[in-house]
């Protein structure tokens, strides 16, 4: 799942900031339709957060129907994350930055190899090992 949400936050961070919605009833009908996933939060998201989701949704009617579909299924996967979880994705989207596609590819591969068991063990190490940093020590609102 976390594979999942960084590849969308890779393409959700490409897109230039756009249209201004600060309020989720300034988005029109269809906007409101497609990014009804992130209702809940929208007040918390950031104004620049919220132009790139904006955009987003104008682009989803020039999608093709997978695109949509694997758009909306992230975006419920996204929005039942906690704070907590969010911010890990973040982290690891940051970490994954300066990794090449080839080894990443290679990971993904080792990782996907590996039984249900010491994929929870390696999450509980990981989970384990963890430490606060400048990305994600806990921010004030």
């Amino acid at each position: 799942m976390i594979a999942h949400i960084t590849v969308f936050l890779v393409i959700f961070l490409a897109y230039p900031l756009v249209a201004n919605a600060q309020n989720w009833s300034a988005l029109n009908e269809d906007q409101r339709l497609i990014l009804a996933p992130l209702e809940e939060d929208w007040s918390s998201l950031t104004v620049a957060r919220q132009k790139k989701w904006v955009d987003v949704a104008n682009r989803y009617p020039s999608m093709s129907d997978t695109e949509k579909s694997t758009l909306q299924s992230r975006m419920s996967e996204w929005a039942s994350l906690s704070t907590h979880e969010r911010q890990r994705a973040r982290d690891n989207y940051l970490r994954t930055l300066n990794i090449s596609a080839e080894k990443k590819a290679a990971a993904w591969e080792s990782y996907q190899q590996l039984s249900a068991e010491d994929k929870k063990l390696l999450a509980q190490k990981r989970a384990q090992t963890t430490k606060p940093s400048a990305v994600t020590s806990p921010t004030l609102k």
